[in-house]
């Protein structure tokens, strides 16, 4: 009886330390509580991870990343990694490691995208992008660079180095979302106000553009005009071109580039001679041989000149650097006056493409997104909170956005841009090593129009028998 009596209350004891301690314990981690479900459906909430290398571009994205949870209740977090090698170095770290996001954003096709096509990290998507799709898309952007050409598969069959051999032609990994084009020009309205300019009236031509700039530097006493001077390229493919493409006409640009015409016709002279005012009129920033593309959009964004030359994309620049969007006035490089053409119409290329990678645990949801980033109301979204062109189509219209990108969106017409249809490229370097730092030497006053003209028009005749004579017109 004492045994059964000490056993009794021995396992009594022990009940009271057990149910001591349970009621003593600490509450679940949040790691073991429930999944947070869609409402309603009791299944478990989805959430979209996307990656990017441009930070500016993060705002747009999530905003359209915001309108796409209130209309489906998926989540898309958006992670921008920079600079840009740092992002490289990331895709190929996580790649291996397998932890690669859902989305992933990359440089339109160029070798390494379309090896990552082919290596398998992002997945084919050419029967997900139907005809209703890729109408939304800006031509020129989709059907020329998303889509695997011929001749890229020709040109990596006969290279036993290419990555990407299994690609095949006409086949899509992703679609663009962002784009551009060179030869556009930003105003500040407040300083065109302050000399007495109207701030919504673009210049008809180059000649009533210079003028706007002396008065802006008469009145205010800022410069009238910033670019990357520094970078070469900069003044020659950003004002020359666009200035000597409408002064001469589509077929004589190619012939004068081509070398089967010259560089010292009075069409070209023309051009010459403008930029050559610029410099005589001491227009450009003090210190414009030294500035380049980043840095003069910081000048345009602190209000310290009239007038940027860029492209598209220019205007998220100055816009990150302090201008407010309702402060610019956007256009392209206007001609001079009596050109052959008496406007610049733009092309569009694709810049950014977003595909779904094989990491992806959501590939439907993943595609259900790329579909709304691309359709016009979520790229003018983007459109309007970054000052970015997207690759969709978009209407002009200022409510929808934004005054500056609206002006930007109206002189986007691929069907009619001149250097669409040119046959000018590939340009010799023979050409653009006299031309590029001749342009520069009329800020420093060590050459004049005529100078100029004859020794890039020597360099022509003395290149062009290097690459077989010069380039026949195009049929």
């Amino acid at each position: 009886m004492k045994q059964k009596i000490f056993y009794t209350l021995s396992l009594l004891l022990v009940l009271v330390i057990i149910l001591s301690a349970c009621a003593q314990a600490p509450a679940a981690p949040a790691a073991t509580q429930a999944p947070a479900t869609n409402e309603g459906s009791g299944e478990a909430a989805v959430e979209l991870t996307m990656w990017t290398w441009k930070v500016n571009h993060v705002p747009g994205l999530e905003a359209v990343a915001r309108e796409f949870e209130a209309q489906t209740g998926i989540k898309v977090a958006v992670t921008a990694v920079s600079p840009d090698d740092a992002y490289r170095t990331k895709l190929v770290t996580s790649a291996q490691s397998g932890d690669l996001p859902d989305i992933m954003s990359y440089w339109t096709g160029g070798d390494d995208y379309w090896e990552k096509a082919g290596s398998g990290v992002l997945i084919d998507i050419t029967d997900k992008v139907d005809d209703q799709w890729k109408n939304v898309f800006i031509p020129g952007t989709f059907d020329k660079t998303s889509v695997f050409s011929q001749a890229r598969y020709d040109t990596c069959q006969k290279d036993p180095k290419c990555l990407y051999k299994d690609v095949q032609v006409g086949h899509a990994y992703s679609v663009p979302y962002f784009g551009g084009s060179a030869y556009m020009v930003y105003a500040s309205k407040p300083l065109m106000e302050q000399a007495g300019l109207d701030p919504d009236k673009a210049p008809a031509t180059a000649e009533e553009w210079l003028d706007m700039m002396k008065a802006i530097k008469e009145k205010t006493g800022v410069a009238g005009l910033v670019t990357g001077v520094q970078n070469p390229d900069v003044s020659a493919r950003w004002l020359f071109n666009p200035l000597l493409m409408t002064s001469c006409g589509q077929e004589k640009y190619d012939a004068i580039y081509g070398g089967r015409d010259t560089f010292e016709d009075p069409c070209a002279m023309r051009v010459f001679n403008f930029m050559y005012q610029l410099a005589q009129e001491d227009l450009w920033t003090a210190d414009i041989l030294a500035t380049d593309i980043g840095p003069s959009e910081a000048v345009m964004g602190s209000g310290k000149a009239g007038f940027i030359i860029g492209g598209t994309y220019t205007l998220s620049g100055i816009i990150a650097n302090g201008m407010k969007p309702d402060d610019v006035l956007a256009f392209g490089v206007p001609p001079l006056k009596d050109s052959a053409l008496d406007h610049l119409s733009l092309g569009m290329d694709a810049f950014i493409e977003a595909g779904i990678t094989r990491d992806s645990q959501h590939p439907e949801e993943a595609l259900q997104f790329l579909k709304f980033l691309t359709s016009p109301e979520a790229a003018a979204l983007f459109a309007k909170t970054v000052g970015d062109v997207p690759a969709t189509k978009l209407d002009a219209d200022p409510a929808k956005v934004g005054d500056a990108m609206a002006g930007l969106v109206a002189v986007l017409n691929p069907a009619d841009a001149p250097f669409g249809k040119s046959n000018a490229e590939p340009y010799i370097d023979e050409i653009f090593n006299v031309l590029r730092p001749g342009l520069q030497a009329f800020i420093t006053g060590e050459t004049t129009p005529e100078e100029l003209a004859k020794d890039v028009q020597a360099a022509s005749e003395a290149g062009w028998p290097n690459h077989g004579g010069p380039k026949p017109a195009a049929d």
